[in-house]
This record gives structure tokens, C-alpha cells and sequence, in this order.
């Protein structure tokens, strides 16, 4: 078996035995793995704030058959401005969970560890952690090779009004069969998707998203998701929800 050495943010943990956790990592080199952490869980343990979910580190690991085992490791940065703000923290446990879903095992996958970090670090500083999301996770179906077809209608190449289809992963104009599961789209909407594909997180503060188009976009991508993941439930997103009905 070889050691890994690896830039790495942890996408979850859970308890394990008396004093062990097992934790998700996805890693730059290696992509995600299962990481059995020994003793963590006692007071005096050095890598007890390391295998904190939504803390990026370098990370050793000793690669075993099933699972690997962590044998060093040092934090590089915990997202305390996430941690601080219950939205903002919501959003990156989504982000995790989406990529955890998403991601089989150990299959490298160095520009969605990419994605991640970089959607982490905007979710910190823009002032709206939707547009992030609908930013994040348009790339993420994009780096995992379901980018939605947004450049007219993908049967004839006609114009609209249009309908998206998540089976065909594009648009239908009104002359091609739809889909019973086809959404309507409006143009607002494939205009700022495009700009998100296009673009990415470049500018993305002079992007303005109110909230009704936030909702069509979020139900758009989210079709294609639960398709991609096979999820149609992420414990983040209820969260999410939670909150969006006590500021009302």
C-alpha cells in the first residue's frame, strides 16, 4: 500500500467505535475518499479540528484495500466566515453534499476540488450566497459532463419560448415534443445560465439575480442534479428552506 499526499476538504463525518471517526475527502490527487481518523474523537487528539466538515487541509493518508487512515495532516483554512453565518454555512454543506453525491470513489478529479474551493471562498465574500449556489452548481453539472444544451432548441436549433428538458438536458421549442417532466424556462433565465457556464464565478457580483429568476434557475438545475446524483432530497437543502421561512 503507498502513502497520499494531498490537498483536501472534508465533505462529512461521522462517528466510528469508541474514539474514531470515519470522514469523506475529497482530495485534489485522489479524489474523494473514506478516511478512517483513530482517536480523533478523544480530547487530547492533534487532528481533532483537521477532520471538521468544511475544513480544507493538507492531508497524509496510508491507502488501504477499503478505506484509508489518516496519519498526518494540518489545517490550511476552516471557513470560520462560513461557519459564522447559519445561510452562508447551509450553502457550503449543500456544495459538500452535492459533490459527495455526486463523486464516486477515487476517481481524481482535480477541477471539481477546484470548483469547490473556489465556490467556498465566494460564498465568504459575495453578498449573495443563491447566486453562488446557482453559479456552483451550473459548473458542477458542467465538470461532471451533463452541461445543459442552452444555445436554442437542441432537436431542430429553433428559437423559443422554450421548455427544458432534464431527460435530454436542453431545450425544446414549441415544434418538438417535450418531455412530460419538460419546465418551462424564461429568457431571463437562459441568459444568466449561459452567463454562469460561460463566465463562472468571474464577476459574478455585477450579476444580478432577484429572487423569483434565483427560483426558476434553482428548479432547472436542481432537475438535472437530482437526475445526475439520483437524489431527490439533500438534508442541506431542507435547511435552507428552514431559514428561508423564518425571515418571511
Amino acid at each position: 500500500m503507498t502513502d497520499v499526499r494531498s490537498h483536501g476538504i472534508v465533505l462529512h463525518a461521522r462517528d466510528l467505535r469508541e474514539a474514531d471517526k470515519l470522514v469523506t475527502v475529497l482530495t485534489r490527487t485522489g479524489g474523494k475518499v473514506t478516511v478512517v481518523a483513530r482517536g480523533v474523537r478523544k480530547q487530547a487528539s492533534r487532528f481533532k479540528a483537521l477532520v471538521i466538515p468544511l475544513t480544507l487541509g493538507y492531508f497524509l493518508l496510508h491507502s488501504g484495500k477499503n478505506l484509508d487512515t489518516l496519519i498526518q495532516g494540518e489545517i490550511i483554512k476552516p471557513y470560520l466566515g462560513l461557519r459564522s453565518d447559519l445561510t452562508r454555512l447551509a450553502y457550503a454543506q449543500y456544495f459538500c453534499e452535492l459533490c459527495d453525491a455526486a463523486l464516486p470513489e477515487r476517481e481524481p478529479v482535480p477541477e471539481i476540488f477546484d470548483l469547490l474551493v473556489t465556490g467556498l471562498e465566494k460564498l465568504e465574500q459575495d453578498d449573495s450566497s443563491a447566486r453562488v449556489a446557482r453559479c456552483f452548481e451550473l459548473n458542477l453539472l458542467e465538470s461532471l459532463g451533463y452541461r445543459p444544451f442552452l444555445d436554442g432548441c437542441l432537436n431542430c436549433g429553433g428559437g423559443g419560448p422554450f421548455r427544458f428538458d432534464r431527460e435530454q438536458g436542453g431545450l425544446l421549442c414549441p415544434l418538438c415534443t417535450a418531455g412530460p417532466q419538460a419546465i418551462p424556462v424564461s429568457g431571463a433565465a437562459v441568459a444568466v445560465m449561459k452567463r454562469f457556464l460561460d463566465g463562472g464565478f468571474h464577476r459574478l457580483n455585477v450579476c444580478m439575480v432577484p429572487q423569483g429568476l434565483n427560483k426558476e434557475i434553482e428548479r432547472l438545475n436542481f432537475s438535472l442534479l437530482a437526475r445526475v446524483t439520483g437524489r431527490s432530497r439533500f438534508k442541506s437543502l431542507d435547511i435552507l428552506r428552514g431559514l428561508e421561512e423564518e425571515i418571511k
